[in-house]
This record gives C-alpha cells, sequence and structure tokens, in this order.
C-alpha cells in the first residue's frame, strides 16, 4: 500500500508538472560516465550541448519567462536498482545545482525528475539496432516481463533484468553492455517557458519520435518542444517509482565494466578422441558477423620399444565456418570447410605403417551452451585423404623396409564431441 500511495504522489507531481508548463522552448541531452553524477563537459558533446541550453535559459530568464525547468536522468541496468535509483536522483540533482550556478535561476522552479533504469530508452535502441542478438527475444522480454516477478506469497522470483540477463546464456546482455548501455547513462533537460509565441517558428524541427522521454536523441541545433507533442504519460516508468529504502534488492550476478572488450575466442578439446588417448586442443576466433575460424590439433605420441608397439600421430587442421544463425558463436548450427596435414606411425609388434598426408573436406555441426562459459559442440566431417607410406617389418632395435605405397581415400575423417569453454564475449560486433 505504501508503494502505491508513494507511485500515486509522483505520478500527481508529475502530471501537475506537465499541465501548468505551456510551451517547451528548448531541450538538452548529456551523458555521463559509468558510476559519476557530476556534470563533466568533455563526456561526448556535453559542453556544446550545455552551453547552448544554458544560454537559452539566460535569456529566458532575463526575460522573465521560465515557467518550469525539468531534469529527467537515467541510468544503465547494470548494477543494483537501489543504486541506480539513487545514482539517477543524484545525478538529477547535481544537473540542477549546476544549472543553477551558472544561470542563477532559482532552484525552486527546477523540478527533478530520477528514471533509474531507462528501460523505453533501451527498448527504443534495441529496436532500432538490428546487429542486437536475439533482437526479437529481448523485445519481448522488455515487452512482457514486468521489472519485478512475483510468485502467490509475493515473494520476488524474477526480474526484467535477470531475463535479459539469461537470454541465449547472456550473449545479448554482455552486446549490450558494450554497445549500448553507456549511452542510457543521461539526463533529459527540458525548459518549460511562460510565453506559448517563443520559439513558434521552430517547432516542427523536433518530430515526436524524438522527444527525450521517448530516449531520442536531442539535436544540438533543437529550439522548441510544442506542448501537444509531449507524451501523456509519465517520463519515469511506474516500476522506479518507488523510495530507495523500499525498492527490493536483486541477488543476481551482476557485470558493471562496460569498458570490457568483446574476447571472440574459445578453447576445445574433443572428448572422442581423448578417449582414445589422442589428446586434441582446438582455438576458435570469430572472424566475422557469420564467420568463424577454427584451429584443430591432434597428438598422440605413444611408443613401446622393447615390444615393438608404436601409436604415434600427430595432425594439424584449419577450418573455416560458416554460422547459419549469424548472432552467437556459443550455439547454433554451422557448416565448414577445412584442410590438414600430419604424420603418423603405427606398428603392432609385427608390422609397422609410417607416413604423412594430407585432406579436405566440409564439417557439419551444431553447438548447445550449458552455461554461461561452457558449451557442447557436436560435428562430423568428412572428404578426401591421401597419403603416402612406407610399411615395414620391427625386428629387434631395427626396422626392416619391405615397400612404399600411396593411398587415396574418400569418406568420413572427423567426429567430433568437443567441450568448448568461451572466454568472455563471443559475439560479433
Amino acid at each position: 500500500m505504501n508503494k502505491v500511495i508513494v507511485f500515486l504522489l509522483l505520478y500527481i507531481a508529475c502530471a501537475e508538472v506537465m499541465a501548468v508548463a505551456q510551451n517547451a522552448a528548448d531541450s538538452a541531452k548529456i551523458y555521463f560516465r559509468l558510476g559519476h553524477s557530476r556534470f563533466e563537459p568533455e563526456v561526448a558533446d556535453n559542453a556544446l550541448v550545455m552551453q547552448r541550453f544554458l544560454g537559452e535559459v539566460r535569456r529566458q530568464a532575463a526575460l522573465g519567462n521560465i515557467d518550469r525547468l525539468v531534469i529527467c536522468s537515467y541510468t544503465s541496468p547494470n548494477g543494483v536498482s537501489t543504486a541506480n535509483l539513487a545514482l539517477s536522483s543524484s545525478r538529477s540533482r547535481a544537473i540542477a545545482t549546476y544549472v543553477v550556478a551558472e544561470t542563477g535561476v532559482d532552484y525552486s522552479l527546477i523540478d527533478t525528475l530520477p528514471g533509474g533504469i531507462g528501460w523505453e530508452e533501451l527498448r527504443r535502441m534495441i529496436a532500432a539496432d538490428n546487429r542486437v542478438p536475439f533482437r526479437r527475444e529481448a523485445l519481448h522480454i522488455l515487452d512482457h516481463t514486468p521489472v519485478w516477478v512475483f510468485d502467490a506469497h509475493h515473494n520476488i522470483v524474477g526480474s526484467r533484468k535477470k531475463s535479459l540477463m539469461d537470454l541465449e546464456g547472456g550473449d545479448t546482455y554482455r552486446w549490450l553492455q558494450y554497445h549500448i548501455f553507456s549511452k542510457l547513462h543521461n539526463a533529459v533537460l527540458l525548459l518549460y517557458v511562460k510565453d506559448k509565441n517563443v520559439g513558434a517558428t521552430n517547432n516542427k524541427q523536433l518530430p515526436k519520435k524524438e522527444l527525450p522521454y521517448a530516449g531520442g536523441e536531442i539535436p544540438s541545433d533543437a529550439a522548441v518542444l510544442p506542448a501537444d507533442t509531449l507524451p501523456p504519460q509519465s517520463p519515469l516508468p511506474a516500476d522506479t517509482l518507488m523510495p530507495c529504502e523500499e525498492m527490493p534488492v536483486e541477488s543476481f550476478p551482476v557485470i558493471v565494466d562496460e569498458k570490457i572488450r568483446p574476447r571472440c575466442f574459445a578453447l576445445k578439446t574433443n572428448v572422442l578422441y581423448a578417449a582414445i588417448l589422442m589428446p586434441s586442443l582446438e582455438m576458435e576466433w570469430r572472424v566475422g558477423r557469420y564467420w568463424s575460424v577454427n584451429l584443430e590439433g591432434e597428438m598422440a605420441w605413444w611408443k613401446k620399444r622393447q615390444r615393438h608397439k608404436c601409436y604415434q600421430v600427430a595432425i594439424v587442421s584449419p577450418e573455416a565456418r560458416l554460422w547459419v544463425r549469424g548472432k552467437s558463436l556459443q550455439r547454433g548450427l554451422y557448416v565448414g570447410a577445412f584442410g590438414g596435414a600430419g604424420l603418423y606411425d603405427w606398428e603392432n609388434g609385427e608390422r609397422g605403417y609410417r607416413g604423412e598426408g594430407v585432406m579436405a573436406g566440409v564439417t557439419l555441426g551444431y553447438m548447445w551452451p550449458f552455461s554461461q562459459t561452457f558449451s557442447i559442440e557436436a560435428g562430423i566431417g568428412g572428404g578426401w585423404l591421401s597419403t603416402r607410406y612406407k610399411e615395414y617389418v620391427p625386428y629387434e632395435d631395427h626396422h626392416i623396409y619391405l615397400r612404399s605405397r600411396n593411398t587415396n581415400y574418400i569418406g568420413p575423417l572427423k567426429l567430433k564431441c568437443t567441450l568448448v569453454w568461451r572466454l568472455g564475449n563471443i559475439i560479433w560486433q
């Protein structure tokens, strides 16, 4: 009940601000560094944008025309929600203090509205960027998952952020963290004036879809926001209007470093080859949105000289892969083309074969993630193999040469059941 009352009071306050304001004469959007609340001119275009906005504030103040200044600030989903709401509140107050210091405007004319996590702007940015991995699923989460999910006993059992973090093993969340989250650390400044005619000639310069409440970019030369284009709802999502002390604290692991870079790399080993005492190591790099390069190596170097038994194999095989889904290196279907070369020495105590060969072919595989770090890959490969070898007979400490042969083979060449260790984000930028 307390939360409902708080929400209603804040909603009424926001409605009164919208009703009193007769016209929005100017607007600006500035950005913050992760975890910071003070105004920093060197971040993005803050200096230019703020200078222009303050100039208009001074001009309207000199005319006695200012009705209201509204400052709405937001954060990204990184971090705990209580801290995000407190941070956005601190940003609104810091900007308000800066505006008052620079223009002399009465602080009572300023409304600071902390928005917490900028879910609406995040949704708009995801919808506008077709590079987002699993974009349709992410939009579905933002549209249909509440910020907090409760069970029948009113216990928190999930959240919108948790669902977004779990999507496709975390690929989407990490992509958003690197490409988009930094843009959500912003504050939108709105200047409302009493004179309806101020800036009327420029009212058409800012279309409705670019309103700051919708998360749009504010052009540096935008002058006027007509009152009839303001969105009817409060700029604050209803689920972020609780006081900080009443907000539930998340217990989910959170990635807080927005400076990470995608590391398009994975280490792998084939457990089937390990079972036949031929250890393998594979390394895979992402080289495009739909392409990756895999380098595979196997080696078995076992020998029992006194019994004339030898099992020695060394193979290197590079492969180019096309990922059918093209969104992630951690799941889905791929097709590939490979080449390779190797040498071998097989001896069973009665006869031995020593030689080298080359091969080429195609592969087909699929990868399943079972955590944010590990996956299982299954695949098969086939093609052409050509080898030249010497046949010999072991005798005491010597090998008696018999003959040399060339062999060509067409058929299966690879069989995979591979454990994959993904080192960080494996999403193509």
